[in-house]
């Protein structure tokens, strides 16, 4: 019976996140730091995995680390979503460790 209840619990942290990352406006961004403080429990690891493993479906590339960056393997993508969308950046295009999202501009606190 205990199972259950963190299952339901789990489900209902999921959403809470996920709706969290749908309500990030165009053309801004938040950290997995800001959506676990707006959920009221867990951290950014636990936002960042219900992100890896069921953010397909929401804006993901809205959803950054404290330093406005992305994992590597998602810049690509995401360079396509900040561009369509007018997103500020900083550091050099060329030099993927190197760009960020400018948070100074665009943070989105829930």
């Amino acid at each position: 019976m205990a199972q259950q209840g963190r299952t339901g619990e789990h489900e209902v942290y999921i959403e809470a996140v996920l709706s969290l990352v749908e309500g990030v406006p165009v053309g801004r961004a938040t950290t997995y730091g800001v959506l676990a403080g707006a959920v009221g429990h867990g951290g950014p690891r636990q936002v960042g995995r219900v992100m890896a493993v069921y953010g397909s479906s929401v804006p993901w590339w809205r959803v950054v680390r404290a330093d406005g960056s992305l994992p590597l393997s998602h810049q690509c993508e995401a360079l396509v979503h900040y561009r369509e969308e007018g997103t500020p950046l900083r550091g050099r295009i060329t030099d993927a460790a190197s760009l960020r999202v400018d948070l100074d501009a665009v943070l989105w606190m829930p």
